[in-house]
């Protein structure tokens, strides 16, 4: 009879122990989880203001680069008035297109909205690349005219 309430204490003993034991890993679990949730939290805070920085530098860069294309765009504009008629006819149709191209791009950047970061490393690369294209083509039409 001894033997069998021994084996009976052993055995809650064990049953409590055990029990005991799920409910601390399950709390310690739930702690994780919380302290994933805050670490992400923070995390996307932390990506959201590198982000916003960014943007706002990038941004100011290319208002400057547009705003540099557009008094390029200008002078060619002025230099129309005074140029011979064989360089209008060859170059007027081509800075009216870079004007409008300048502007689109313009707009192109007040209308952004952030989509993700590979989306907005494409937008920077092909962005960077339409502002340097016409401001090559500015050059070209310089160029033509001291030529010409």
């Amino acid at each position: 009879m001894k033997n069998k309430y021994f084996i009976l204490a052993v055995f809650l003993l064990i049953a409590g122990s055990l029990l005991t034991g799920c409910n601390n890993n399950r709390d310690k679990t739930a702690e994780d989880a919380a302290e994933s949730i805050e670490q992400a939290k923070q995390d996307l805070k932390n990506t959201e203001a590198q982000y916003e920085k960014e943007w706002q530098q990038f941004k100011s860069d290319a208002e400057s680069r547009i705003s540099a294309n557009e008094k390029r765009i200008n002078e060619l504009q002025k230099k129309l008035i005074t140029a011979s008629e064989n360089f209008k006819a060859k170059f007027e149709n081509k800075i009216l297109t870079l004007e409008q191209k300048n502007i689109g791009l313009k707009k192109k950047l007040n209308e952004y909205k952030y989509e993700g970061k590979d989306k907005w490393e494409t937008f920077k690369r092909e962005f960077n690349n339409d502002v340097d294209s016409i401001g090559n083509a500015i050059t070209d039409v310089f160029t033509n005219k001291d030529n010409h």
